[in-house]
């Protein structure tokens, strides 16, 4: 591969740069794999991390991004096989999307984003990265335009004094820009409360911070189901309490007006909302529906601000009505 020398994006310290690396990767899988991977991938490495680090690192993640496919797509099937989307559905949420969220990969010398959280609109900021609440070495970068239109990248780079962990930094985060995109907004808002949806009666008492909330549990269960990535929490998943799931889903079926929450509200209650993401049907009943509404949420990726509710509420009643009318 061959490097350029650049500054990166949101700190502007002086890096090598290859936007080559999803042709590398590519190249490197096979043909029927390709179209998985997420369109535009760009590596930034800084100028004291070794030639031979890089090879390794490019060799290590070629390789584990041939198994994570594999994986993926043995659970694309689950879904099928399970009557809960069609092949058709499940291949364009997967292949859809993949050009919405670049994503840039930062080689630091010793870990991490190299930079503090920096807010949109923060006085004198034209760039930034907003790093994770709970992961500091991933984060969504941004950059506002002249015209005042921002745009975003998933930032991902190991964790300080630790080597690349494949599984979050490679398998997790590369789901996340090829199919499950983060807002921005998301990264943005503040740190949000374990249990906030559970005292929601009903959608009209919905607030920005519940539905920053609602919309970044459906991007971590969709990683988490297509992937079989369970969670040291309560409920097996990205949400922290059973109450928490339970809302989660009661409110989405109202929302979408049911397409499969309500299946998926039952087997929640059933389980107790504890859920075992690598045995048993439970994790792909309470996906299915998820799936289905992710990418009208998209138009919102590049959002500094949740949507209002308005526009929440018509995009997922909007694709639970598409949804109705393919299945028909």
């Amino acid at each position: 591969m061959q490097f350029m020398n650049s500054v990166l994006p949101w700190t502007d310290a002086p890096v090598r740069e290859n936007t080559g690396l999803g042709g590398y990767l590519r190249e490197r899988l096979p043909v029927a794999y390709r179209k998985y991977l997420p369109e535009a991938i760009t590596l930034f490495v800084d100028h004291e991390v070794s030639e031979s680090a890089v090879s390794r690192f490019l060799e290590g993640m070629a390789g584990h991004l041939r198994a994570e496919l594999d994986r993926r797509m043995a659970r694309q099937r689950r879904f099928v096989s399970l009557g809960l989307l069609s092949e058709d559905e499940v291949e364009a949420f997967l292949t859809g999307r993949t050009s919405a969220q670049p994503w840039a990969l930062y080689f630091s010398t010793g870990g991490g984003l190299g930079t503090q959280k920096r807010g949109v609109g923060e006085a004198n900021r034209a760039r930034g990265v907003i790093p994770c609440s709970t992961m500091q070495n991933h984060g969504v970068a941004w950059e506002q335009a002249d015209n005042g239109r921002v745009r975003i990248w998933l930032a991902t780079a190991r964790r300080e004094g630790c080597d690349w962990d494949w599984e979050s930094d490679i398998g997790h985060e590369s789901a996340h820009a090829a199919f499950a995109q983060v807002p921005l907004f998301v990264q943005a808002f503040p740190q949000i409360a374990e249990d906030v949806l559970s005292d929601v009666a009903n959608p009209n008492e919905l607030q920005p911070v519940h539905i920053t909330q609602m919309i970044y549990l459906y991007s971590e269960i969709a990683v988490v189901a297509m992937r079989g990535e369970s969670r040291a929490t309560v409920t097996g998943l990205p949400v922290a309490r059973p109450s928490e799931l339970n809302a989660l889903l009661r409110l989405s079926a109202e929302l979408a007006q049911n397409v499969g929450f309500e299946r998926a509200a039952a087997v929640c209650a059933r389980k107790g909302g504890k859920i075992d993401v690598n045995h048993g049907d439970e994790i792909f009943e309470i996906a299915a529906p998820i799936l289905r509404i992710i990418p009208s949420l998209t138009q919102f990726i590049n959002n500094p601000e949740p949507p209002a509710l308005d526009a929440f509420e018509e995009a997922v009643a909007g694709a639970g009505r598409a949804s109705t009318l393919r299945r028909a």
